[in-house]
């Protein structure tokens, strides 16, 4: 990695709480986690005020800011991105511009002063923040409010651009979501004040309670390379620090990091944000059909006993490393539902052990040629429980607990909980035995809930005590853009757990619910009150029907918001949620329907309606969507519908006609990517099936779908039987759309 990156930290006998060390380079800050380590079992200072101080007028400021670990041209640098957001983002509130200057001063920061001449920031201000910040972590940040300016200071890069958006969090902006295009402008709450006053403080700083604050790609559904800045955007405002992307999910050639690489990882770096890459499996860097003698039996996993198996595997991740130093950390991951070869479990015991052996093998290449990388492995499936004593991990390699198979139903160390419990002790045993640091891999935002607005937030919060009171070091979860609204308050409150693990769940949500609500914001409480139902417990009757009768109260919570919101800037999102209730109404529907008449009615209703929102923000349309109303779809192939710019196709599956009658097919397009297109369809039919035209075109712009009804005649003359239409698409720019055939059914 870069000749500037941090030496390691002396290696801990027993796993402790990791600090960041930020590097002197914005893509090597990362590569830094390894500053000297705090006590076990500690949990950093949290957020801390003092007394009031003289407020700061804002007009007439100048943004000034200093930085002795960059040059003055270089682009990645997180102290000049953070003037820059300051400074943008103060033009939006008062909308004035906002002059921005370099001070040649050592240390770094970001300061608003009064007046536009000189760049001399008062030694008072600066020795304000540093008695904040003093004896505090890398990531630990201060804003200081007076007459005489107001300071954002941080312990290293990013930490300054953290204090960045923690001043302007103290000038009323909000940072709900990222900026996807569903959200029409309405991510964020920016107010307009053009006689903006900050409140003076003597002082206000934090320091992240976990080291590790991440966001997964995981299956990367939804995921594009231009959709991931904004995820990027959002999560350094949220204060997270890492980015987890695939390098080849499930070794299918699809959701891969090189895909991405060239837009996300300059973001990536301006904002100081870790790249974290890798994940299942290892058979994308060792493939069995190039190295079939490496493979035993039917087992997916190489032969990991095989020494010139195992080396040509490190060679292979060492070289891919080597050639992409933006990551900083590798996820060596076996393959999602990975059979071992059973020889290689036989010769190390258990398969804990056996990928033991392959991390630890790994960690020491890399700390031979590429000491700035760190080695990541996951607790999960056959390999969730510890290693036996005396084949554990290298205390270097950081440790993801997976609980997969818990239930959100319960806390998870409830004792009460018969999935839970067990999985609380393997925790509680990684917490004793593990020598290096441990995260949890969260899963509150569960593929297999389709998109149904679960909200847990209460057992989040549960789960976090626990998590602090063992000593772990971070917190994870996944997410997809395709259903990022539903979701919004889990992605938030989990952002605000690894910040600080004792943030009550109630009173965070009535403060999120207010600064993004307003006056609706009580009966936003009851919509989300009504919908806390785990789908993964619609199987159970009761359960289903109570789910059910939520919906239906929470339906009527949001209508009573939108009378509230009418006229409102606030509305459209309230909307977008209340269209999402018809969603979650039709998808239970599935469960609570009486007869198998009522279930066929329902799946197709359900399927409607997800065909409809698939790119309005509410709803991801993958295999297990797609399975819910019987249909199918290759796992690999979900991707596929988000990565162009539209879509289009019939509304209908199919069609009756009677011979010398006619019938109506809807061609519908839809606009993907939000930026309005201009989708040309042609029709190919059989000899007898006459479509009243051949061709036209569609235009389908943001969340407004265009909609061609074409007539199709049929002959007298035509056979009865089926009959097939085939339609092409075609954008503007001439991307060609993924044809669709129509079978029409002529009796």
């Amino acid at each position: 990695m870069s000749p500037e990156a941090p030496d390691p930290a002396p290696l801990p006998k027993r796993r402790t709480l990791l600090r960041t060390a930020a590097g002197t380079a914005a893509v090597t800050a990362a590569a830094g986690f390894g500053a000297a380590p705090a006590a076990a079992r500690e949990v950093p200072r949290g957020p801390r005020r003092r007394r009031s101080a003289a407020p700061l007028p804002v007009a007439g400021t100048t943004v000034v800011w200093w930085s002795s670990d960059q040059q003055p041209d270089t682009a990645a640098d997180p102290v000049a991105f953070a003037a820059g957001e300051l400074a943008r983002y103060l033009e939006r509130v008062t909308g004035r511009p906002f002059p921005r200057h370099r001070a040649d001063r050592p240390g770094r920061g970001v300061a608003l002063l009064p007046g536009a001449a000189g760049t001399a920031v008062p030694a008072a201000l600066t020795a304000a923040g540093d008695t904040l910040l003093a004896g505090r972590g890398d990531e630990a940040h201060a804003v200081v409010v007076g007459a005489t300016g107001a300071l954002a200071a941080g312990r290293g890069p990013r930490a300054v651009l953290y204090a960045v958006y923690a001043l302007l969090e103290r000038a009323g902006v909000r940072f709900f979501a990222p900026g996807l295009p569903a959200y029409q402008g309405r991510a964020e709450r920016v107010p307009r004040d053009p006689a903006l006053v900050l409140t003076g403080t003597h002082g206000l700083v934090e320091e992240p309670a976990w080291t590790w604050r991440r966001k997964y790609v995981e299956e990367g559904t939804s995921h594009t390379a231009e959709g991931l800045v904004p995820l990027l955007d959002w999560m350094a405002k949220n204060r997270l620090n890492t980015l987890v992307h695939p390098y080849d999910y499930n070794h299918w050639s699809v959701i891969t990091w090189d895909r991405v690489r060239a837009a996300v990882a300059p973001e990536a770096a301006r904002r100081g944000i870790v790249v974290e890459v890798g994940g299942h499996g290892y058979e994308s860097f060792l493939p069995r059909e190039r190295h079939p003698a490496y493979y035993t039996g039917g087992a997916s996993v190489f032969d990991v006993h095989n020494p010139d198996a195992l080396d040509a595997y490190v060679r292979a991740v060492v070289a891919h490393l080597a050639d992409r130093p933006e990551i900083t950390v590798f996820d060596c991951w076996p393959p999602d539902t990975a059979t071992w070869p059973a020889g290689a479990v036989a010769a190390f015991g258990t398969v804990a052990n056996a990928e033991a052996h392959v991390v630890n093998t790994l960690r020491a290449a890399l700390a031979a040629t590429l000491p700035g990388v760190r080695v990541e492995r996951i607790a999960y499936g056959a390999a969730i429980a510890p290693p036996t004593p005396g084949r554990g991990f290298h205390p270097e390699v950081l440790i993801d607990f997976a609980p997969y198979e818990r239930t959100y139903q319960h806390a998870l160390n409830d004792p009460a909980s018969a999935a839970n419990a067990p999985l609380a002790s393997l925790l509680r045993s990684w917490s004793e035995t593990a020598e290096g640091p441990l995260a949890v891999y969260d899963y509150n935002r569960r593929y297999r809930w389709r998109s149904l607005p679960v909200r847990p937030l209460g057992i989040l919060a549960a789960d976090a005590r626990f998590y602090a009171s063992l000593g772990i070091d971070g917190l994870g979860s996944y997410a997809e853009p395709a259903d990022w609204l539903p979701f919004e308050a889990v992605h938030l409150f989990s952002a605000r757990l690894a910040r600080d693990p004792a943030t009550d769940p109630d009173r965070w949500l009535a403060e999120y619910l207010a600064d993004r609500f307003g006056p609706a914001a009580g009966h936003l409480a009851e919509y989300y009150a009504r919908t806390t139902a785990d789908p993964d417990g619609f199987t159970a009757p009761a359960h289903a029907s109570a789910a059910e009768a939520g919906y239906r109260a929470a339906a009527a919570a949001l209508d009573r918001a939108l009378t509230v919101l009418a006229g409102r800037a606030e509305y459209p999102v309230a909307a977008l949620l209340r269209s999402h209730i018809d969603l979650a109404l039709a998808d239970v529907a599935i469960s609570t329907a009486p007869t198998a008449a009522d279930r066929t009615a329902a799946r197709a209703a359900y399927r409607t309606l997800l065909e409809e929102r698939r790119f309005r923000g509410l709803v991801l349309q993958d295999i297990r969507s797609v399975q819910r109303w019987g249909g199918t779809l290759a796992h690999r192939d979900g991707h596929a519908v988000y990565r162009l710019p539209a879509h289009a196709a019939p509304v209908e599956n199919g069609l009756t006609v009677a011979r010398g009658g006619s019938a109506t097919v809807r061609l519908r397009a839809q606009d993907v990517d939000w930026r309005g297109h201009t989708v040309t369809w042609s029709a190919t039919a059989p000899s007898g099936l006459v479509p009243a035209e051949t061709s036209g075109t569609l235009a389908p712009a943001g969340p407004v779908d265009a909609v061609h009804r074409l007539v199709l005649t049929a002959s007298a003359s035509l056979a009865p039987g089926s009959h097939p239409v085939t339609f092409s698409f075609r954008t503007e720019d001439g991307t060609a759309l993924p044809p669709a055939r129509l079978t029409v059914t002529v009796i």
